[in-house]
């Protein structure tokens, strides 16, 4: 784990941001068979504004597979740094539902734009690239290491599985 990151408790960014995040903004979550599916959304209107947040977790691997992260808030003015708070607590509540009590690994792939503008700067979490891709593909594998803060997450509420 990187020396610089600090597992233990929550940062002074976060903590800054979070209670602007739900103060406009939720988190619901689905079970979609091994996944848990996140949906970022709108308290005033309760309209879903994600496109996509999905996770899963290879316990034989021991590690947190993030299969998609598009949580929709850069479309919305006043929501700086919100996608990030946003990733905080879907890991950290992913976390508290799978009872991950140890250090594991958080792995994704994403486009090397994605990573220098938004990844790389996530101070409570040590992403690296862990394998560029292809020439004349503009992608990237991910990895953090991640340890639970076994904080409060009751406010990211469960709601049904909807088939379209």
């Amino acid at each position: 784990m990187n020396a610089s990151h600090s597992p233990c408790k929550v940062s002074a960014f976060m903590a800054s941001h979070l209670p602007d995040f739900f103060k406009d903004y939720g988190l619901s979550f689905c079970i979609d068979g091994p996944q848990l599916e996140y949906f970022v959304y709108n308290k005033k209107t309760g309209s879903d504004i994600s496109c996509s947040l999905t996770v899963n977790f290879d316990d034989d691997a021991d590690k947190i597979n993030v299969m998609t992260f598009c949580p929709g808030l850069f479309l919305h003015s006043g929501t700086r740094y919100f996608s990030a708070v946003c990733f905080f607590m879907v890991m950290q509540h992913f976390a508290n539902f799978n009872k991950i009590q140890h250090a594991c690994r958080i792995c994704l792939n994403t486009k090397k734009a994605v990573f220098d503008s938004f990844y790389a700067s996530l101070k409570d979490f040590d992403f690296h690239l862990e394998f560029l891709g292809d020439k004349g593909k503009d992608r990237v594998d991910l990895e953090s290491c991640f340890l639970s803060l076994n904080m409060d997450t009751s406010m990211v509420v469960e709601r049904a599985l909807v088939d379209y």
